[in-house]
């Protein structure tokens, strides 16, 4: 009963309503805005150019909102990387600046609302943040949209969640790997140097 609810009041706000959720999770609200736009797809039910029309639109409108957090990261950054301590802060922006754009987008894909920090600490153009901001949501949008389409949203949300519980283990891993390999780089080059 709730939940008919629910869905007829997203009904009846149309795509403003999906605007709106986008918005707020742009904002680095911890919202979840990939269950926006499967219960969107699954209301509205957009097929051919209206599904890519109202995609491109939704990662229009993230990119615009995002600007926000970007703006208000930029102007509170010294106080943020004064509370963190610089050795932190200088950590997180080496392991950034190799795929710094590449770390916005997949952060987008992965619903990480707070990846905006990092692009500021990277010094990162707001052009290129924007342009990597649109490039993570895109597919996200385009995707959620069309799944919710196909009418099973809680089990097209389970899926996308252990989808994405997979990413991070596998990024995890990787990150562990490539720890262990300079570990070990840097111990044969200490024994190296002691010859």
């Amino acid at each position: 009963m709730m939940i008919q609810m629910i869905l007829e009041f997203l009904r009846e706000l149309g795509l403003v309503g999906l605007f709106i959720g986008i918005g707020v999770e742009a904002l680095s609200i911890p919202f979840p805005a990939a269950i926006i736009f499967l219960l969107y797809g699954y209301l509205i039910n957009p097929t051919g150019m209206e599904l890519v029309w109202i995609s491109l639109l939704s990662a229009l409108i993230y990119t615009a909102v995002s600007y926000i957090p970007y703006a208000f990261a930029l102007k509170y950054q010294d106080a943020v990387t004064k509370r963190m301590g610089s050795k932190r802060v200088k950590k997180m922006i080496a392991r950034a600046e190799k795929y710094r754009e590449w770390t916005i987008a997949i952060g987008r894909v992965l619903g990480m609302g707070y990846i905006v920090y990092v692009a500021t600490f990277c010094k990162m153009s707001p052009t290129r943040y924007g342009i990597f901001t649109f490039i993570g949501v895109l597919p996200v949008a385009f995707a959620m949209l069309y799944l919710g389409g196909l009418g099973n949203v809680g089990e097209v949300y389970e899926i996308f969640q252990q989808v994405q519980y997979v990413v991070m283990a596998v990024i995890v891993g990787l990150i562990v790997l490539y720890v262990l390999y300079r570990v070990r780089l840097k111990q044969k080059q200490v024994v190296k140097d002691a010859k």
